[in-house]
C-alpha cells in the first residue's frame, strides 16, 4: 500500500472545507430557495451536490480513482462556470453569503489543482498497477 502524497492529503482537506462551506451556504440561503423552488427541491438540489461532492472527493482520494478525479473535476468546473456567471451578472450575494460562495468556489477549484499535482498523479498511477496486480 503507498502512502498518500502531501497534495493528495491537503487537496481533500480542501474538498471537505469546499463541501462544508456548501453545507453551511445551504443552510443560509435555506429560506429563499425554498421560497422560489419548494421544500422537496431545496431538500433534493442541496443533498445531491453535497452528496455528489463528498462521493467525488472520497472516490479520489481513499480509493485513488481517477474516474472519481474526471467527476471531481467536471463538478469543480460546473461550480465555478455558476460562480463566474454570478459575478459577471452582478447577481454574487453581498455580505457573508458572497464570501463564502468565493471561498466555497476557490477552495473547490485549489482542492483539484492539489490532486492534479504530479506526484498525486503518480500515486493514482501506482494505487492502479497494485490493485491490477
Amino acid at each position: 500500500m503507498h502512502v498518500r502524497p502531501k497534495s493528495v492529503i491537503l487537496g481533500e482537506r480542501l474538498s471537505f472545507l469546499a463541501i462544508l462551506l456548501l453545507l453551511v451556504l445551504a443552510v443560509l440561503g435555506w429560506g429563499d430557495t425554498v421560497a422560489q423552488a419548494g421544500v422537496a427541491i431545496a431538500v433534493i438540489a442541496n443533498a445531491l451536490l453535497i452528496g455528489l461532492f463528498t462521493l467525488a472527493t472520497l472516490l479520489v482520494t481513499r480509493t485513488a480513482s481517477r474516474g472519481g478525479l474526471i467527476f471531481l473535476i467536471i463538478l469543480t468546473v460546473l461550480n465555478l462556470l455558476g460562480f463566474l456567471y454570478q459575478v459577471s451578472e452582478g447577481a454574487l450575494a453581498q455580505g457573508l453569503f458572497g464570501v463564502l460562495t468565493a471561498v466555497q468556489a476557490a477552495s473547490s477549484l485549489v482542492a483539484v489543482v492539489m490532486l492534479m499535482r504530479p506526484n498525486a498523479l503518480a500515486w493514482y498511477r501506482a494505487m492502479a498497477e497494485e490493485i491490477e496486480a
